[in-house]
């Protein structure tokens, strides 16, 4: 209904109308009823009707008076809207947005035509529905722009779920379908707009609602005061996640006050009623339940947004190439755009609440799965920005997603030799940023490296980066010389960031000699260095970055994960077991019984059958052709391993073929007919077993042969080396008399050939893609390397889907590392990697650029490894410096280069600040100095 000022509403109307009525369209006789309705309101508005005078002399009207008028003072409009006529549309918009602007209207009332709904969303939806595709008038979609932008932007009226969705969805249908750039462009700017009012209003209700509760009037004078009050903000949002989580009954709006709001719960009970199916904006679990995971109606609204643009953003994209005009590929570049937008944007409500978690698992990171590995630079470089956010903003939630997104995408680029130069440079600059990052380069060593279920990330990545480096499988990739030496330096770059972020992380532990004279003519050991001075200095890291981060990333939230303590002691036990385990699977890859033997003189394997059989299940590092071969031999510890093996296996319930799936999936069949046989023999009398209730198979005899027989089926349907395939009714002559000399139904055996037709019978996904990225073929030429490469990209993607789907709903515990000995085992890891890096560079490379990322990463390393006492990798970098200034005698003055005058340099810089750290190091200095001492002279 209208407020306000009654002359100047009233006034305002009476323009409006007539200026509508006296378009020449409005006077032709398919807008008779348009021209009634607007003489009817304009009769309200000359007499002043009784709604409308009882507001402006303050007085309340009675509600159904109210009610009525509003429909009297809509109905126009609305018929003006769903005219033909652009200018008539176009005077009806720009009044109802200036109603709307200046709180005339607040469309409260109910929808006396959709019980259920507000006028409001009647409004909006009639404002929505004035666009009717690419051919709509390019005023009349900027005027529909501007209204539906003061819809939500405006203090007045309140819009949630699904009509708030179709604002949204109307302002990106016209950013996708104008063919006016101006339009575009605003429509873009307005969706920016648009998502930026709603997560912040979100936001803002959070601190009002916390504000309500807490006289903070004293506490904002003093700084640290305010910083203190930040904090307790932090937590109260994680607390209002516990409550909301917790509790049964609806959405509570009970703190919504203090926002100048009178929030509808009932709204729209499905908001698929007013958004089209296309854009798949369902709400969420239908029920109380879901209503009661908000503890307000901005925060569904926010989430349903979000939701809505991720799944946008997961939209296939066409057949052949990219269009850069088509509307799939611009829809899902400005999906991620505007995703972008939000989390680099994001609050803490947004940051620690279950759902928005939730729906980053779910949604987001599946979608990045996809996306991350796309041929179009856009969408991957915009797939890789949104990834860092994660990775600063939400890495305490997103532990197994990010260990994903690292694994198969990330690391997958670098190490393929067909992966193009512009998908590793971008991968290598979203690199240097990460490793830029001193808590996050920790951080992943802490919580992949050091657990035992995870892969060892930080190890994997100096790798790939010191064979970037060092220039390796450059002339593979077909890169020019620039392209390589560019991408040489970037990996040098990367290596000598992380070693500065060790440095760094580890900056409380250094004395430098200029402010000490000397740390004792005893150099204490390795052990007392890091013992003595984590003891020192309490160990930890106090810095405001790190503590920021920690606050940030809203640890502790509910529904997500408790954080790790972080302990370097225990994080290093897990290490070693770690590499013990790694090195056990290694021997079973090669001799199983010499692996299985291994891991348990280690301790870390059981000696029962039932837990090796285990073993064989859960680790799927394993080979499993070696797998195959081990359950297959006829020895009796072996066979006792394999009906363990079996017996852990459930085929309750399951049909034939699909037990028999689910027993392929984990190995490889062995090449040798006996041991098929006795895998076949042992499975069919599980499989009776399961499922006694059966009465298809006379026995398990039945259920062997017929293994058998699919086993066939599928080698001779799916192989390329089979010509002739069998048909189908060569299939069931083959199999009569199978059960007791009797058959079985021939509609069961045909079912069975045409499933295994469809889809054969192989192992997982995830393991055949292990098997098949071992070996590469050569690539002869750069349109065959593009189309390998494509492939090993749809796979990536597949695989990295099929994961990241599967830990979607999975928690992980994450540590925030705050201790600085972790520094210690770090290093230990990756030395030698970034030796041979650096090493490299300085012999085969004369660039300075290049030159000097190496003598500044040796620097770092001798630095690391002084401070920590690590006596081998210290000579190990100072007798490479020493080497390289060729200060010997052996060297002729006359081959020394500026690279050589550097390293020199950098060797007497390393004496002045790491002196007294260098111990039996001095012996190569000090010959370098003498022998340059000499040359002087």
């Amino acid at each position: 209904y209208f407020e306000g000022d009654s002359d100047r509403e009233h006034m305002f109307v009476s323009r409006a109308l007539e200026k509508i009525l006296a378009e020449k369209e409005a006077k032709r006789p398919p807008h008779g009823q348009l021209r009634r309705a607007c003489q009817v309101a304009l009769g309200e508005c000359a007499g002043g009707g009784p709604g409308s005078c009882a507001a402006g002399q303050g007085t309340a009207a009675p509600p159904k008076a109210n009610f009525i008028e509003a429909d009297k003072y809509f109905l126009p409009f609305e018929l003006a809207c769903q005219s033909k006529s652009p200018r008539i549309v176009s005077t009806s918009l720009d009044c109802l947005q200036k109603l709307i602007a200046y709180g005339h209207i607040t469309g409260n009332a109910p929808d006396s035509g959709a019980p259920g709904k507000r006028l409001i969303d009647r409004i909006v939806e009639t404002i929505c529905n004035c666009f009717q595709g690419p051919q709509t008038d390019e005023g009349v979609q900027l005027q529909i722009i501007k209204a539906l932008l003061t819809a939500v932007t405006s203090p007045y009226i309140e819009i949630h779920e699904g009509t708030i969705l179709q604002t949204v969805r109307t302002c990106y249908n016209i950013y996708l379908a104008s063919k006016n750039l101006i339009n575009q462009t605003t429509a873009k700017a307005t969706l920016t707009q648009m998502l930026n009012v709603i997560f912040t209003r979100m936001e803002n209700q959070a601190v009002c609602s916390y504000y309500l509760f807490t006289d903070l009037s004293s506490l904002m004078l003093v700084p640290w005061k305010r910083s203190h009050t930040i904090l307790l903000f932090e937590k109260h949002v994680v607390s209002e996640t516990v409550r909301a989580s917790s509790e049964s009954e609806a959405v509570d709006l009970a703190h919504s006050g203090c926002s100048n709001e009178n929030v509808q719960t009932n709204g729209i009970p499905d908001d698929r009623q007013s958004v089209s199916s296309t854009d798949n904006l369902e709400t969420d679990v239908p029920g109380p339940q879901a209503a009661a995971k908000f503890s307000h109606i901005l925060q569904k609204d926010a989430f349903l947004v979000f939701r809505s643009l991720c799944k946008l953003s997961m939209k296939p994209l066409g057949d052949g190439p990219p269009d850069p005009k088509s509307h799939e590929l611009r829809s899902k570049i400005v999906s991620l755009q505007l995703l972008l937008s939000v989390l680099q944007n994001a609050g803490p409500v947004f940051r620690t609440h279950e759902m928005f978690i939730n729906a980053i698992k779910q949604y987001l990171c599946v979608a990045l799965s996809k996306n991350g590995v796309s041929s179009v630079p856009d969408v991957f470089e915009l797939s890789l920005a949104i990834f860092l956010t994660l990775l600063s903003n939400f890495k305490t939630h997103l532990k197994m997603q990010i260990e994903v997104f690292f694994k198969e995408i990330f690391l997958n680029i670098l190490e393929t030799s067909s992966s193009s130069f512009e998908h590793k440079w971008m991968v290598i600059q979203t690199l240097t940023r990460i490793c830029a990052d001193a808590q996050c380069v920790v951080d992943i060593y802490v919580n992949y490296d050091c657990d035992l279920n995870a892969a060892n990330i930080f190890e994997r990545l100096v790798n790939d980066l010191s064979k970037i480096a060092q220039g390796r499988s450059g002339h593979e990739l077909g890169m020019t010389p620039l392209q390589e030496l560019s991408l040489r330096k970037k990996g040098l770059e990367c290596l000598v960031s992380i070693l500065k972020c060790m440095v760094e992380w580890s900056k409380d532990l250094y004395v430098n000699p200029n402010h000490q004279a000397s740390l004792g003519s005893d150099k204490p050991s390795e052990q007392e260095m890091g013992e003595g001075k984590c003891l020192e200095s309490g160990g930890r890291r106090s810095s405001v970055s790190s503590l920021e981060s920690t606050v940030s990333s809203g640890i502790g939230s509910v529904g997500t994960q408790t954080s790790v303590p972080d302990d370097p002691e225990q994080f290093e036990v897990i290490k070693q077991q770690k590499e013990i385990i790694e090195h056990g699977i290694e021997l079973f890859n090669k001799k199983p019984k010499r692996g299985i033997q291994y891991l348990q003189e280690q301790g870390m394997l059981g000696t029962t059958t039932e837990e090796i059989a285990q073993f064989l299940h859960q680790e799927e590092r394993l080979c499993f052709t070696q797998v195959g071969e081990f359950l297959g031999e006829n020895n009796k510890f072996n066979k006792e391993v394999m009906y363990a093996y079996v017996d852990q296996l459930d085929f309750c319930g399951k049909d034939f073929v699909s037990a028999l799936r689910i027993f392929l999936e984990g190995f490889r069949l062995p090449g040798e007919a006996q041991k098929i046989d006795r895998l076949m023999e042992k499975f069919a009398a599980r499989y009776i077993e399961c499922n006694q209730w059966q009465t298809l198979f006379a026995s398990a005899d039945t259920a062997y042969v017929l293994a058998y027989s699919i086993i066939m089926l599928t080698t001779d349907l799916h192989s390329p080396q089979v010509k002739n395939k069998m048909t189908k009714e060569q299939y069931i002559k083959m199999n009569r008399g199978i059960n007791d000399s009797k058959d079985l139904p021939e509609e069961y055996l045909s079912t069975i050939y045409e499933e295994i037709e469809g889809k054969k019978i192989s192992m997982k996904e995830t393991k055949e893609y292990a098997v098949s990225a071992k070996s590469k073929p050569n690539v002869a030429n750069e349109k065959q390397r593009r189309l390998l490469y494509n492939l090993e990209m749809e796979q990536m993607a597949k695989t990295a889907k099929a994961l990241m789907e599967a830990v979607s709903h999975a928690k992980s515990p994450f540590t925030s590392a705050t201790h600085l000995e972790h520094v210690r085992p770090m290093f230990k890891l990756v030395w030698t990697p970034l030796l041979a890096a650096y090493s490299v560079g300085l012999q085969n490379c004369d660039d300075t650029e290049v030159a000097s990322l190496c003598l500044e990463g040796i620097r770092c390393a001798i630095r690391i490894a002084c401070i920590f006492g690590m006596q081998l990798e210290r000579d190990a970098y100072v007798q490479a410096l020493a080497r390289f200034s060729l200060l010997t005698a052996s060297s002729s003055i006359t081959e020394m280069k500026q690279k050589n005058i550097d390293t020199i340099k950098t060797l007497i810089t390393v004496a002045h600040t790491d002196g007294n750290y260098l111990g039996n190091s001095w012996h190569e200095v000090n010959l370098s100095l003498n022998f340059e001492r000499e040359v002087n002279f």
